[in-house]
C-alpha cells in the first residue's frame, strides 16, 4: 500500500557514521554506547541549528536532510570540530545534493546512495562531499576544500567529483587513499618520454614536448588516471622493465614511443602495453608533416582511449587534444622553452624566457606560454638572479594575461599565486589562487607543490608536509615533489626521513644538485659539519663560475669557529656581487654574519632584502640558521614588515 505522504524534492543529504563502533562494542560496550550517545547529542543539536532534519538513526550513524548544501556543510564542520574535543568520536561525514523521494518512513534515491558512498571514502574527522555540493558552496568566503578529482563509485553510473572540507582542525584523506578506496588506479596510464630518433640531440625538446602534450590530452579523459609528467620523466633514458615501471607508478598500462623529426616531416611511433604481463595492446606509426602535429597528438590520444576501457565517458568523434595554439612555429618555440624551464637552473630558465617570448610573438593567445613566462620571471627574481621590480612586474603581466585568455587552467592560477606571494606579499590572495588551481585540476603536481611552498612561507609546516605527501603520491618519482617532501621533513626535524628522500633523488639523478645542498643543510643542523662540507662540495662541482658557494661554506666555517675562513667567504660573496650586478646576495651575507654572531650586520642585510623584496626573504621563518635571531626584537619587526606569522605550526 503506497504511503499517504509520498513526494519528491531536491535536498542535501548528509550521512554520518562512527568508525570502529562494532569493534569497540566487542571491547568496551559501555564506552561504545557513551560515544554513540555523545555523537547523537552533538549531531541533533547542530542539525537543528542549521535547519536540517534527522531522517533516520541506524546504530552508530545518522541520515539527515537539508534544504541547503551550505547549511549541510557548515553543520558537518561544526559537528566534526565539536567531536574532536575529548572524548573524541571518530566520525566520517559524507554529503551529496540530489533528487530524493521522501515519505513517512524515510528518504530514498540515488542521492542517498551517493552520500553514503562518499562518506565511506573519508577518514575519521573528515567531511567529504561531491562536485554538486561544491558547485553550491564554492563562491562562499571562508570555505576551503581539498579536491580529489573524479572517481567511479560502486552502483553509481557516472564518475563523481570528490572533495573534502579543509578547514583547520578537520582531517582530510590523502590522494592515494581515495584512489585505493575507489580502485581508480585500474583505469590508468603512464606516458613514458618518447625517444628522440631524429639523429640530432637538439631535437630532444620536440620529443619531450610530444610526450607532455599527449599527457595533457589524456588528462581530459574522464575516469582515466594519468601519471604526471614529472614522474614519467624520471624514466627518461632508462631501460627498466615495463612491469617494474607499472608497479612503481601503480598504473595498469604504459604508452611508449619515439619521434623522428627531419625538416618538415615527422614520424611518431607509439605502443600501448599492459604492465601486469608486458602484453602489447596496440601499436601504430604516424607519418606526416610538422603542420599536422596537432592532429597526430589527437589521434594518438583517441586511440589510447578506445583501447583502454569501454566505460569511459568518451565520444569517438570528440577532440581530446586541444592545442592552445594552431601556430606550429609558436608551438615549436614553446616546446623549446618548456625543455629549458624544466631544468630549473638560472642559466636554463633565461634561455626558456627567450623561447616563450618567441612563442607569444608568433601567437599572442598562447595561454601556456604566458603562464610559463610568469613562472620564469618569478623564479629568477626569487633566487636573486634578476632585479625584483622588473621581474615581478613582468611575471604579473604574463600571469594575468594567461588567466584573461583561459581562466580554467591550473597553471595560470599557480603562476598568479606565486606573483601574489612574492611580489605583493598578499598571502590571502596567494592562498586563493593555489586553491583555485587545485580545484580546477586536483592532480596537477605543480599546483600542489605551489600550495605546499605557500604553506612553508606562512609557517604552516604541518600543511606543507600534507601537500608534499599528496604531490608525491600523485607523482611518486617526481624529483621536485621528493625534494619538497624532504624539505618538509627537514623543517619538522625528521632528519632521517629527509636524508633518505635526498638519497632517493640522487639515485634517480646524480646531478640533481639541490639534493646535495639539502643534505648538507640537514647535516649542518645536526652539527655534523664534516658531512655538511662534503655534500656542499659535491653541490658546488655542479655549478659553473668562480666565487661560488660562499654562503654555504662561509656559514659552516662561521659556526665551526673558523672566523678567518668565514671572512674569506664573505669576500668571495662580495666579489661575486661586484662581477654580477644583477644578483641580489643580501641573504648570503646575512647567513654568514648570523653564523659569526655578528647580528647587527645580519639584520642590516635582512632588512635590505626585505626593502628590495628579495623573494627568498619570505623563507625567513623556515631557514634554521636564522632561528638564533628570534629572541631579538628586530626579528619580529621583520616578520611584521613582511606580514609573516611569528609562530609556526608543526605536526
Amino acid at each position: 500500500m503506497p504511503s499517504k505522504n509520498n513526494f519528491r524534492l531536491l535536498a542535501a543529504i548528509m550521512f554520518a557514521d562512527m568508525v570502529g563502533y562494532t569493534k569497540l562494542m566487542q571491547q568496551d560496550e559501555q564506552m561504545a554506547k557513551d560515544l554513540r550517545d555523545r555523537q547523537r547529542a552533538v549531531v541533533d543539536k547542530s542539525i537543528a541549528k542549521y535547519r536540517g532534519q534527522v531522517m533516520q538513526y541506524y546504530g552508530d550513524g545518522t541520515l539527515s536532510m537539508f534544504g541547503s548544501a551550505l547549511d549541510a556543510v557548515n553543520c558537518a564542520k561544526e559537528i566534526q570540530e565539536t567531536l574532536q574535543e575529548e572524548p573524541q568520536v571518530p566520525l566520517r561525514i559524507g554529503i551529496h545534493i540530489g533528487d530524493v523521494v521522501y515519505d513517512d518512513e524515510g528518504i530514498y534515491g540515488d542521492a542517498v546512495n551517493i552520500a553514503a558512498r562518499v562518506q565511506g571514502l573519508g577518514t575519521p574527522g573528515s567531511v567529504m562531499f561531491t562536485n554538486k555540493v561544491f558547485d553550491e558552496i564554492k563562491n562562499h568566503r571562508g570555505i576551503r576544500v581539498e579536491a580529489f578529482g573524479n572517481h567511479e563509485l560502486k552502483n553509481v553510473i557516472d564518475p563523481v567529483g570528490i572533495y573534502a572540507l579543509a578547514s583547520k582542525g578537520l582531517e582530510t584523506p590523502s590522494q592515494s587513499y581515495i584512489q585505493e578506496m575507489t580502485g581508480s588506479h585500474q583505469n590508468s596510464v603512464a606516458v613514458l618520454p618518447f625517444a628522440n630518433f631524429s639523429g640530432d640531440k637538439e631535437h630532444e625538446y620536440f620529443s619531450d614536448g610530444i610526450t607532455e602534450e599527449i599527457i595533457n590530452a589524456l588528462v581530459r579523459l574522464k575516469g582515466l588516471q594519468v601519471t604526471s609528467r614529472t614522474s614519467v620523466f624520471a624514466y627518461k633514458n632508462t631501460n627498466k622493465d615495463i612491469r617494474e615501471i607499472g608497479r612503481e607508478l601503480n598504473v595498469a598500462t604504459v604508452l611508449e614511443g619515439s619521434v623522428r623529426h627531419a625538416g618538415n616531416r615527422i614520424r611518431v611511433t607509439a605502443q600501448l602495453i599492459k604492465t601486469d604481463d608486458g602484453f602489447h595492446i596496440w601499436s601504430e606509426n604516424y607519418d606526416g608533416e610538422l603542420k599536422d602535429i596537432f592532429k597526430v597528438q589527437d589521434e594518438i590520444s583517441k586511440k589510447i582511449a578506445e583501447k583502454l576501457e569501454s566505460n569511459f565517458t568518451f565520444e569517438s568523434d570528440s577532440k581530446l587534444y586541444e592545442a592552445s595554439t594552431e601556430n606550429v612555429d609558436a608551438y615549436n618555440d614553446y616546446l623549446q622553452g618548456l625543455f629549458y624551464w624544466n631544468k630549473r637552473t638560472p642559466e636554463a630558465v633565461k634561455k626558456a624566457i627567450g623561447f616563450f617570448e618567441k612563442a607569444v610573438s608568433c601567437c599572442d593567445t598562447y595561454t601556456k606560454a604566458y603562464s610559463n613566462l610568469a613562472n620564469c620571471y618569478t623564479f629568477l627574481a626569487t633566487i636573486g638572479h634578476m632585479q625584483t621590480d622588473e621581474a615581478y612586474t613582468k611575471a604579473e603581466e604574463y600571469a594575468l594575461k594567461a588567466i584573461q585568455l583561459n581562466n580554467l587552467r591550473a597553471g595560470s592560477y599557480t603562476a598568479l599565486g606565486y606573483v601574489k606571494m612574492f611580489k605583493h606579499w598578499d598571502f590571502d590572495a596567494a592562498d586563493s589562487c593555489f586553491r583555485k588551481a587545485i580545484t580546477l585540476e586536483p592532480e596537477n603536481v605543480e599546483a600542489r607543490l605551489g600550495f605546499s611552498f605557500y604553506n612553508r612561507v606562512v609557517g604552516r609546516y604541518d600543511k606543507m608536509l600534507l601537500h608534499s605527501k599528496v604531490a608525491s603520491k600523485i607523482a611518486p618519482l617526481s624529483l621536485p615533489a621528493k625534494l619538497n617532501l624532504a624539505s618538509s621533513h627537514s623543517l619538522l626535524e625528521n632528519y632521517a626521513e629527509a636524508l633518505e628522500l635526498y638519497k632517493q633523488i640522487l639515485e634517480l639523478d646524480p646531478n640533481y644538485r639541490t639534493a646535495y645542498e639539502g643534505m648538507a643543510l640537514v647535516y649542518a643542523f645536526q652539527k655534523d659539519y664534516d658531512m655538511a662540507t662534503k655534500y656542499i662540495k659535491k653541490y658546488l662541482k655542479l655549478i659553473d663560475g668562480p666565487f661560488k658557494g660562499g654562503a654555504q661554506l662561509g656559514y659552516i666555517a662561521a659556526v665551526k669557529g673558523e672566523v678567518e675562513d668565514a671572512k674569506k667567504y664573505i669576500e668571495d660573496v662580495k666579489q661575486r656581487e661586484e662581477e654580477n650586478p644583477h644578483l641580489n646576495l643580501s641573504l648570503d651575507f646575512a647567513i654568514i654574519y648570523t653564523g659569526l654572531g655578528a647580528y647587527d650586520k645580519a639584520f642590516d642585510y635582512l632588512f635590505q632584502a626585505a626593502d628590495q623584496k628579495l623573494g627568498s626573504v619570505l623563507l625567513l621563518n623556515s631557514l634554521p640558521p636564522f632561528n638564533v635571531l628570534r629572541s631579538d626584537p628586530r626579528f619580529n619587526q621583520l616578520l611584521d614588515r613582511i606580514g609573516l606569522p611569528k609562530e609556526v605550526q608543526t605536526v
